[in-house]
């Protein structure tokens, strides 16, 4: 039976955010086929009896040890930045790339000081580049994200005579593994906000943001939506279930603090507008099963073409009807299988007609079957068959060997550039003053 690694950068614990919930479930997932360990950077109190759990120090730890015997090794974002040597002993290695966080991390840090943003994302594309030289199979959330991709990874010269001879279709380079959904159907344990919570009435509806505030998505304009819902229908209540990531790695976004200064100011904080902090991943469908709508709304921008927003599959799970705002995957899933309404972006007027719509359609009933074809399809064990695949039959990339050989060129031209313009500049006072800019010019277009 293959061994495989997963070394995940996010925290997997009781409260965790998506990327911690995917590497938890796809840990399980290879369980049935391989023999799985799950390093992890934080402690937990999660335990498993299918897989080994290994806490690791993720930035300075040498994980080669770790990584001894194995069949496999799936990681993604950083982790390769810091442990570079992962890609010299010869195992082949699995990317996830289902978060495309450089066209988050535009829109994140938009409004950083320009002198220091340029040098983080010029570091951060070359981390990105680098570990798409280095994977030897991919894996993304949606055809659309494998569109992206492939542009990346031809510009990166990925896609060349080697990896286009061993597939003409490129899926043994890069294929799609969605965010799954359990494989169990949602059951209810016990109340949490109808009469639970001191302002929510068993009467009342509850419309429910999943997951967390990112500078990328767009509550304010939901909050909005709901100001002008709240006269007419004071029995709506907008429940946030995250605000503050478990991962203490993830810090400074200013939306969920906007968020709740806006609801505030409309007179909405305490009263239709309340925010949690963040629901353990287990406890995730109590809050699932209470609400009678789901929301999730997004800006106009490039993140939103290529985003998987993740913990809407859980809504997909539970069967909550959905308004959504246009333009990424999931509104073409809720307008081609009827789960609800789309708005366009940052429309409020737009935004408070889908909710009412829905909740005037007759609720959660109207809506079960509807969910039934995706919910399908989008099992745990169903998205993650074509990784089981190569982690039962893994190979290395049929492009690794000339990758390598091209990087091993590069460093070679680049060092003895370097060591010109070295000389150059020692020399510079003893070479006449026309030769030495000749010079300068000539290395300038090398």
């Amino acid at each position: 039976m293959n061994r495989v690694l997963i070394v995940s950068m996010d925290k997997v614990d009781k409260n965790m955010a998506g990327s911690g919930i995917r590497n938890w479930e796809i840990a399980h997932q290879l369980a049935k086929h391989c023999q799985v360990k799950l390093a992890i950077p934080y402690p937990t109190d999660l335990k498993s009896e299918d897989i080994s759990i290994v806490r690791i120090d993720y930035e300075n730890e040498d994980l080669s040890k770790l990584a001894q015997d194995v069949s496999v090794i799936i990681l993604s974002g950083t982790v390769l930045h810091h442990h570079p040597y992962l890609r010299d002993l010869h195992v082949p290695i699995v990317v996830d790339i289902y978060a495309p966080w450089l066209l988050e991390n535009l829109i994140w840090h938009d409004k950083d000081d320009w002198n220091t943003w340029i040098p983080a994302y010029e570091k951060m594309f070359g981390i990105q580049i680098r570990l798409l030289s280095a994977g030897d199979y991919f894996i993304c959330a949606s055809e659309r994200q494998r569109d992206y991709w492939l542009g990346m990874l031809h510009a990166a010269n990925r896609i060349n005579p080697y990896t286009f001879r061993q597939d003409n279709s490129l899926r043994n380079l890069i294929d799609v593994v969605a965010y799954g959904l359990p494989e169990e159907d949602p059951l209810a344990t016990h109340p949490v906000l109808k009469g639970v919570h001191p302002a929510i009435r068993q009467e009342d509806k509850i419309i429910l943001w999943s997951g967390g505030m990112w500078e990328w998505l767009d509550p304010l304009t939901l909050i909005h939506a709901i100001g002008r819902l709240a006269p007419r229908h004071p029995e709506l209540k907008l429940y946030f279930m995250g605000t503050r990531h478990p991962n203490p790695a993830v810090f400074g976004m200013q939306m969920p603090a906007r968020a709740l200064a806006l609801s505030q100011e409309l007179g909405l904080y305490g009263r239709q507008v309340f925010f949690g902090d963040w629901v353990p991943y287990q406890e995730r469908v109590n809050y699932l099963m209470e609400a009678d709508l789901a929301v999730i709304s997004h800006p106009k921008h490039i993140e939103t073409r290529f985003s998987f927003r993740t913990r809407m599959l859980d809504c997909i799970w539970a069967g909550i009807p959905l308004v959504i705002t246009q333009g990424d995957e999931m509104s073409n899933w809720v307008e081609d299988y009827g789960l609800g309404y789309c708005a366009p972006p940052q429309d409020v007027e737009a935004m408070a007609d889908a909710i009412e719509r829905v909740l005037e359609s007759g609720g959660r009933e109207v809506y079960t079957q509807a969910f039934e074809p995706l919910r399908a399809k989008l099992r745990w064990s169903i998205v993650t068959e074509p990784l089981v695949r190569f982690c039962v039959q893994p190979d290395l990339a049929a492009d690794r060997d000339y990758i390598r050989t091209m990087e091993q060129e590069t460093q070679k031209k680049d060092t003895q550039f370097q060591r010109l313009q070295d000389s150059i500049h020692r020399y510079q006072s003893s070479l006449p003053l026309k030769l030495y800019y000749s010079i300068k010019r000539l290395l300038g277009k090398m």
